[in-house]
């Protein structure tokens, strides 16, 4: 026989349905997913960065598909990422579709895998952990989790970052995480590889 009644709430924080205390609830929730998500003592700059790295692979992981960006979240990505690394992504895109008009559509994609982190199936959650800034650079370290199918996996990436018309835009990331990484060193030389296999 069911249950009519809902399990009891395992939050720490429980409140009767009155409109005060239901706004005390959610502002305890919010507390309880800043201690689950971590809370960062960012600088206005560093937060700045961590905005744009955690915008970034909010997308990214949304979007949830191997290889290089559609289009469609190219688009998503462009007002966070440097024109440098934007031209590459672009190149890399056309690229494949050369390739696949040669090759046909069954060939294996130019890049195989996850293209933003060290791990060859991405990550199911992240959070940006640290940001340093030299001058019109810095550098972001972002700690990402991958559960899925009995898998855990946990490593770090580096995300670098670049101030262009005043705003920091991602201009390269720095896969150092897992050993499995099917990726160069950066994602710079990975989709420069990816353009050299069609031009």
């Amino acid at each position: 026989m069911n249950n009519p009644f809902p399990p009891a709430s395992t939050s720490p924080c429980r409140w009767p349905s009155t409109t005060p205390q239901r706004r005390a609830g959610a502002l305890c929730a919010m507390v309880a997913a800043l201690l689950l998500g971590g809370c960062h003592n960012f600088s206005g700059d560093e937060q700045r960065q961590a905005d744009v790295v955690d915008n970034f692979y909010r997308i990214h992981l949304k979007a949830n598909a191997p290889g290089l960006p559609s289009p469609e979240e190219l688009q998503q990505l462009q007002p966070l990422v440097s024109r440098a690394l934007h031209t590459l992504l672009t190149r890399a895109e056309a690229a494949e579709s050369r390739y696949h008009g040669l090759a046909g559509n069954q060939a294996p994609p130019l890049v195989e895998g996850d293209l933003m982190t060290s791990l060859y199936e991405g990550a199911t959650g992240f959070s940006v952990e640290s940001c340093e800034t030299d001058q019109q650079r810095a550098s972001c370290q972002v700690q990402f989790r991958y559960r899925k199918e009995g898998s855990d996996e946990a490593w770090s990436d580096k995300v670098l970052l670049v101030q262009e018309e005043r705003q920091w835009r991602i201009d390269d990331i720095e896969f150092i995480g897992l050993d499995q990484s099917s990726h160069r060193e950066y994602l710079s030389d990975t989709l420069s590889d990816a353009i050299g296999q069609v031009d």
